[in-house]
Parts: structure tokens; C-alpha cells; sequence
């Protein structure tokens, strides 16, 4: 019905259409409020706003205290009465999310710890850009109005005592950001204004002694705390002054923490009667004491904090005095909570500086204390992502590591005489197991987007600034991918990743197998196309470094999410351009793929790195059966593979190996017809390429070379280049009259399946 020229036109007309799509779509997202990132809430102390998270008041107090909080009055027979408080999540606490940036919530709570109320009031996660997905990150909010503030929550295998949340779909990293920023910001207003009294949450301050020092005379020993320091559990470290917040020229502020878990320890720091007065008071729990020395009067910390593994407990603690210290606090956990005999870190903040210590109990062997010693901050922050994605993140690792072993035998297993297999089928299957699995079940498509924030990252960290290990950790999946690719590109290339395991790679070439369609762009237009995608990837790289939003923006020349994540996209123009790539992937060979994908060209730059070149014969440049059979047109007219365009399909590596298709391999004739010992063979050995040869090869010339130095019956030259020992005109090939191109009596890529790509 129609030409080829036709078809292929109309396919390169359609990429066209499609490339212009984003724009368009950008330009009415720029049209369109709903689309911008900015502040939700333009006012958030308005009274109007304020009545949305309390609504059971009439008036209501300016922000006042460290947390900029307001006070919620109803007004009964014209007197006042305190109903609750206001605040902005913001004010205090700094999570942040995959923007890199806080998800900013206006938070109301009553007199009871219980959250009345909660709006959105800004946000940048990329992938709540629309108002359709802005709505899920309310529904999540909405969902814990109603719930105290001592409560734990959950996203799934809720216990008794843990409450469960729907998490949005897909979007696991700010579903975690939004109830972690609602939940500690309500617990620590709520300690602060002494709302609640569950232990779970360590309480209102005991005899509201906050910043008193010991009064004691000069000179007066500190007897109890060395003798607790000799003889018990407590621990000691010097810490600066100014990490403190404190300007003092008395030297290092001495810092001491024990948990009370014995009662020898309570009863010598506390004193019996309190220490009974307390157990009595929070029966189940557990208690922490902190004591500092070297204080100045009036000193205070702005929170406390002690977090063990994923958990962190923070607190307005109970304040006795001690002798011995200048400041003392004791901490409230829940027992069942928190093991006081595993190691913990203790987090003091003073004057917005932190200092952060872990405690080791005595009896940790030595392992587990260098363990505990060394395992940063963050890895506590992204355990229980881990914990939850283990079991798909051990099948991950076997699939991924079969690949990977698939790679490492490959020469072996299609080197060997009578071992049948076809890495063209085995791809294929890879891929649509792929696309099941990390596409569409658990979705682990990595992004340019990602790549632009670890060069960021990267950038920030060799400057003097710090590294956001939580950002990427915090995906188990897709870090396991991209750990992948960093492990096998130093070997093989990028392609173990774009030509194997990339879902949407999966999906555009499984379609285009699926289609009657096969029509090729000529290569003069491929080389040219092939270009595009580098610019685009910079461009991303710098649009990260100047905002996420803008790198968001970019970005949205990736149709990964309308393919994967498809419950976040709601962009018409957006979903538009995705169905037009994927449309135009069934009419040709992995289009976005070859000409697009800024993914694909961030990850080719880790081409350099390869080490293991696939081999070519000295004869590759006259015979192009692997030309014609790279569906990637990888393959330069002189038969050398272009690095950057190589999916590492293997169909050229089948082609290497097979003694009924290549013209080399027809002309040899392996000893007593062992082809597995053919390519140790000098004789073949020396129709490889120079520079593909393997070291093993090279040693293999070097002995030949010098078994028959002088020798007539060898053809090598000095610097180890060779002849044609092979004439070419025997090659037993028919060739056109017309042309140079050799015609094949069968065309073996057919016959080995639905095209070796």
C-alpha cells in the first residue's frame, strides 16, 4: 500500500510532530496557575486560613515562641478559651523532599495533641507540578487530621499500635517527606506547649526548671558523675563550645549521656525518690539522661533528640538537677520502642548548631561498636525504605547479576562448538521481564533527571559542601539499577543497561517486534539525529544546577513517567508527546532510544571507561553483514563499533563466532575441528584487529612470533600487524555485479528469530 520512502518519511514527519510537542506543553503549563510551583497558600496567618486547620476557633494570636506558633481561641460568653495551636511545618522542621526542598504544610492541632487540620502551602516535588496531583498530596494530609500526635504511622503491615496511611502511588519518597514533616512538626508544638503527656513522646517538662544551674559552692567536687563514670555506663566526650552555640574561654564543654536502664545508675544521677517518682509516673518506658559541664548560666538546647536505627525521638525532656553537671536532662522513650542496651546517637541542637554523638553500652563487642561508630546519619534515614523493598530488591540483584554473568561467559559459551544458544532470544526475554518487573510492578526507570542531581551532588561535594546520600538511597530499586550500570560499564559499556534492563528501551523495542512494520531512518539522517540527545542532556545537567524545578522542566522530554508512573501525570501535552514516542517506536527501530534520550547519552559518557572491546576481523570493513544486521546502526562503514551508539545487542558477537556466517570463519580450517581452541590459534589470531586482540591473544602472537622468527610460513610484520593470510577474493561469497556488497545464500537474522538486534 505504501512505499518504504513513504513510510519512512511519515515515521521521520511523526518524530518531528512529537519533538515539538514539550514545547507546547510547556508553553500552556505556563499559561495555566495550576501548573505553577508556587506558594498554595499566599497567607497562611490569615484568619481565613487559619480556620481551615482550626476550625473550632474564633480568634487568633500573632506567631510567637521559637516555632512561630498561633495561639486558637473560642470566644463562649464573651471570655476566651485555648482550643489549639497553629503553625507552618517550616518553622519547625527541615525535611526536605525529592526537590531537595521542604513540603511546606500549615498544621493545626487542639489542646488535646490532636491534629484538627492540615493545607498545602508549597511545594516543589517534581512530580506534583499539576493540580490533579497536587490533590493526592492533600489526600495524604487530610488522612492524618483526626490522628494524636503520639500515634506512629505507617504505609503498610501496621501493627496494634501503628497507624496506616495510604501512600501515594509511586511517589514513595514524598509520601514519607509529607507525614514524617505533619507528624514531628505536631509532636514537637505539642511538647512545646505541654499538650501531651504520652511517654511515647517524652512529655511535658517536670517542674518547669528549664535553664537552672546548680547551685553549688566553689570548688565543690563533682563526685557523683566520675565515681557513675568509673564504675557504670556512663559516657563522656568533649565537645566545643561554639558547636554549642556557646562563647566561653573555659575550654571544651564536657557532654555525658547513660540511659537509666539500671536502677544503681537512676538512683545514683536522680536520687531514689525521683528516680522511683519517675518510673512510677511513665511506667514502660524508657529513660536517657544528658548531663553537660561547662555551661554558662542561662544556656538551653533548642531540641533533643535520640535516634536509634530508623527511629528518632524527640523531646522537651525532664530537667533534674544533677551534681556533678551544669545542665541535666533526662529523655522519656517508650520500651518497647527503643533497646537501651544497642548502641544509640544523642542529638543536642543549640542556636541552630548540632552536635551529635553515639553511645556504645558497655558489653558491645568490638565490631558492632565500630559499626555503630561509623554508620552515618543517613543510612538510618533510608532504612526503612530498604526494609520495605527487600524483597523485591533481592530479585533485582539475582536478575541483574545474571545479566551480568551472561556478559562474563559470553565469548565461552558461543566460542564453544555444540553449545546452541542465541543472545538475541535471551535479550529479549531480559527485557520484557524487565519491563514487567521495574517498568510496571515495581517502577525503577532511572532518569536524566537523577543523573543531573548526582553530578550536582557530585559538584557540592568536591567544592567543601556536604553529599545528599539520603536523595538516591532513598530508592532502593533504582539505585540498585544505576549501581548496575557503574559496576558494568567499566567492562562492557552502557550498553548492559539501554540494550538490556531500561523498561522503556523494553518497551518501544518489544512494540516495534510486535508491529509489521520494520523501516529504518537512511544512515546519513541517523548519524545527524544521533547528535540530538547529547545538547539535550546538558541541558538538563545545567537546568538542575540552576533550580530542580527548572531541571524538572527539562526533563519532561523523558516519557518515563506517562509509561511508568502514569498515576502522577495528568499534563494532556505531556501524556500527547509519550504516546506519539511510543506510536513512533512501533514504526522504527528504539527511536527515542538512538535520537533522544538524554539518559542514554549522560550514561554513554561512562563509555570511556570500557574495557573489553568487542573483537572485529580485519575483514569487517568489506563485509558488512554485521552492518546490516546492527538494527542500532553502531557499525562505521570500516567495520569498527561506534562506543557511543552500542546497545551491547551481541548480534555482531553471534555473527564473530559463527563458523556458517562470517567470511573469515568460512576460510578456517580449526585443528581436528575443535572450534573452541580456534581463537587461541595464531593463524586466527592474527585476522583479528590489532587493538581488539585480548592480552591473552597477544601473548598467544608473541610466542608463535618467536617459535618461527625468520620462518616464511609467517606473515606478520614487526610491530605485530599481519597480512592477509585469508585472500579476500576466496571469499566463497556471491557478490552483485552492480555493487560491492556481498549477498548472503540465506539471510541468517531472520532465521534466527524476529531480527537479532
Amino acid at each position: 500500500m505504501f512505499d518504504r520512502r513513504t513510510v519512512t518519511f511519515a515515521a521521520a514527519a511523526l518524530l518531528v510532530v512529537a519533538s515539538l510537542s514539550p514545547v507546547v506543553g510547556l508553553s500552556a503549563a505556563a499559561r495555566d496557575p495550576g501548573a505553577a510551583q508556587e506558594q498554595l497558600v499566599t497567607e497562611p496567618f490569615a484568619e481565613r486560613n487559619l480556620r481551615k486547620v482550626v476550625p473550632a476557633a474564633d480568634e487568633f494570636s500573632d506567631p510567637t515562641g521559637p516555632y512561630r506558633t498561633v495561639r486558637a481561641y473560642e470566644v463562649v460568653d464573651g471570655e476566651r478559651r485555648l482550643v489549639g495551636y497553629a503553625f507552618l511545618t517550616s518553622n519547625v522542621v527541615d525535611t526536605v523532599g525529592f526537590s531537595d526542598r521542604p513540603v511546606e504544610f500549615l498544621v493545626g492541632i487542639d489542646t488535646e495533641g490532636t491534629i484538627t487540620g492540615v493545607q498545602l502551602v508549597e511545594q516543589h516535588e517534581p512530580f506534583f507540578q499539576r493540580r490533579a496531583t497536587r490533590t493526592r498530596l492533600r489526600e495524604l494530609g487530610d488522612q492524618l487530621v483526626g490522628l494524636s500526635v503520639t500515634r506512629d504511622v505507617v504505609f503498610e503491615d501496621p501493627d496494634a499500635d501503628e497507624y496506616e496511611v495510604d501512600a501515594i502511588t509511586r511517589a514513595t519518597v514524598t509520601s514519607e517527606v509529607t507525614v514524617e514533616t505533619i507528624m514531628r512538626s505536631s509532636r514537637l508544638v505539642a511538647r512545646h506547649q505541654e499538650v501531651v503527656s504520652d511517654a511515647s513522646v517524652a512529655n511535658e517538662t517536670d517542674g518547669n526548671r528549664t535553664g537552672t544551674r546548680v547551685e553549688r559552692a566553689a570548688g565543690a567536687n563533682r563526685g557523683e558523675v566520675r565515681r557513675l563514670a568509673v564504675s557504670e555506663s556512663l559516657e563522656r566526650w568533649n565537645v566545643s563550645a561554639s558547636a554549642l552555640g556557646v562563647s566561653t574561654d573555659a575550654g571544651p564543654v564536657g557532654l555525658y549521656v547513660t540511659p537509666l536502664d539500671s536502677e544503681r545508675t537512676g538512683d545514683r544521677l536522680l536520687g531514689d525518690q525521683r528516680h522511683d517518682r519517675l518510673r512510677d509516673r511513665w511506667p514502660g518506658t524508657t529513660f536517657v539522661w544528658i548531663g553537660l559541664d561547662g555551661i554558662p548560666d542561662g544556656w538551653n538546647a533548642d531540641t533533643l533528640a535520640v535516634r536509634q536505627h530508623a527511629r528518632q525521638f524527640d523531646a522537651t525532656p525532664i530537667r533534674p538537677s544533677v551534681q556533678g553537671v551544669d545542665w541535666s536532662a533526662v529523655v522519656v522513650v517508650r520500651a518497647d520502642r527503643f533497646d537501651p542496651t544497642r548502641p544509640f546517637a544523642v542529638v543536642v541542637t543549640s542556636d541552630g548548631r548540632t552536635v551529635s554523638r553515639t553511645y556504645i553500652p558497655p558489653g558491645t563487642g568490638t565490631v558492632a561498636a565500630l559499626v555503630a561508630r561509623t554508620t552515618p546519619d543517613w543510612l538510618h534515614e533510608v532504612r526503612s525504605a530498604w526494609e520495605r523493598a527487600w524483597p523485591e530488591s533481592l530479585l533485582l540483584v539475582v536478575g541483574l547479576s545474571l545479566v551480568a554473568g551472561l556478559f562474563a561467559l559470553r565469548r565461552r559459551l558461543l566460542a564453544t562448538e555444540g553449545v546452541d544458544v542465541s543472545y538475541d532470544a535471551i535479550r529479549h526475554i531480559v527485557l520484557a521481564v524487565s519491563l514487567l518487573f521495574i517498568g510496571w510492578y515495581r517502577p525503577a526507570q532511572p532518569t536524566s533527571q537523577q543523573l543531573a542531581a548526582f553530578v550536582r551532588e557530585m559538584i557540592t561535594w568536591l567544592t567543601g559542601g556536604g553529599f545528599d546520600w539520603v536523595l538516591f538511597f532513598s530508592m532502593p530499586l533504582i539505585l540498585l539499577v544505576l549501581g548496575f550500570f557503574a559496576l558494568t560499564v567499566v567492562v562492557w559499556g552502557r550498553g548492559t543497561f539501554c540494550g538490556w534492563v531500561c523498561p522503556f528501551g523494553a518497551l518501544s523495542e518489544l512494540l516495534y517486534r510486535l508491529t509489521p512494520w520494520e523501516h529504518e531512518l537512511p544512515r546519513r539522517h541517523h548519524e545527524r539525529l544521533e547528535k540530538l540527545r547529547y545538547p539535550l542532556f546538558v541541558l538538563i545537567v545545567v537546568g538542575v544546577l540552576v533550580s530542580t524545578n527548572v531541571g524538572a522542566t527539562l526533563a519532561k522530554v523523558e516519557p518515563f513517567k506517562a509509561a511508568f508512573y502514569y498515576s502522577l501525570v495528568s499534563n494532556p501535552f505531556y501524556v500527547g508527546w509519550s504516546l506519539l514516542l511510543v506510536v513512533a517506536g512501533a514504526v522504527v527501530f528504539r527511536p527515542y532510544c538512538r535520537y533522544l534520550c538524554p539518559l542514554g547519552a549522560g550514561l554513554s559518557f561512562g563509555n570511556v571507561l570500557q574495557q573489553r572491546e568487542i573483537q572485529r576481523y580485519d575483514l569487517c570493513g568489506d563485509c558488512v553483514k554485521c552492518q546490516t544486521d546492527c538494527e542500532f546502526q553502531a557499525i562505521r562503514d570500516d567495520g569498527s563499533i561506534a562506543r557511543q551508539q552500542c546497545f551491547q545487542c551481541s548480534v555482531c558477537v553471534e555473527n564473530y563466532y559463527d563458523p556458517d556466517s562470517c567470511p573469515v570463519l568460512l576460510q578456517y580450517d580449526p585443528e581436528d575441528g575443535d572450534w573452541s581452541a580456534a581463537w587461541e590459534d595464531p593463524a586466527l589470531i592474527e585476522r583479528i584487529r590489532p587493538a581488539d586482540r585480548t592480552r591473552e591473544q597477544r601473548r598467544i602472537l608473541a610466542v608463535d612470533s618467536d617459535v618461527n622468527d625468520g620462518a616464511s610460513g609467517s606473515d606478520s610484520n614487526g610491530s605485530g600487524e599481519s597480512t592477509d593470510r585469508i585472500e579476500r577474493d576466496d571469499i566463497s561469497t556471491e557478490w552483485d555485479d552492480d555493487s560491492s556488497t556481498p549477498t548472503w545464500p540465506t539471510d541468517t537474522r531472520h532465521e534466527r528469530g524476529d531480527g537479532d538486534a
